[in-house]
């Protein structure tokens, strides 16, 4: 993929979604979003979603189902419960990302062309399975996931307004 230079949103970035709770002492089963793990380590901070404060990580480890984060203040079941479904956020983006790498806000609207030059569409939504992230294309086709692996995007150009892929009748059969 190629590079370009980033350019950090002022708005807070989600680093986890808060998915469930685990025992009676607060808590909380996430779902990481982020490709820099330390994020949720002890000791960082991070916004809950519909909050203006930040809150301190007292406790990180992993459970059978993921992640498993306590944070201050958030000290019952009840409590954690009341925050399943929200976003933790970053309360500040880092300042730039590796070349080769983008914000989702800055893939958004790209349009999406084949190697051929045939248009697939716009890049309506970034989202993560597992620890891959997935492209939503939508064109007069109809909609195309497109998974984010070097083998299917061949190049992005954030400047340009557009990524190109190999044409999914070509990858798609190999599923």
């Amino acid at each position: 993929m190629s590079s370009s230079t980033s350019k950090p949103t002022s708005e807070p970035l989600a680093v986890a979604r808060v998915m469930g709770v685990r025992g009676l002492k607060g808590d909380l089963r996430v779902m990481s979003l982020t490709d820099a793990p330390e994020r949720l380590s002890v000791g960082e901070l991070v916004v809950v979603e519909g909050e203006t404060a930040p809150r301190e990580i007292l406790e990180a480890g992993i459970a059978k189902h993921g992640p498993v984060l306590r944070l201050v203040g958030i000290t019952d079941r009840d409590e954690a419960s009341s925050l399943i479904g929200r976003h933790l956020m970053a309360p500040e983006p880092p300042d730039d990302l590796p070349a080769g790498t983008y914000w989702w806000h800055e893939l958004e609207g790209l349009e999406v062309i084949t190697t051929n030059g045939r248009a697939i569409g716009l890049l309506e939504e970034v989202f993560r399975v597992g620890s891959n992230e997935v492209y939503r294309v939508v064109g007069s086709d109809g909609e195309v996931l497109v998974p984010s692996l070097q083998s299917i995007v061949v190049k992005i150009d954030v400047t340009a307004g557009q990524m190109t892929i190999h044409d999914p009748a070509e990858w798609l059969e190999e599923v």
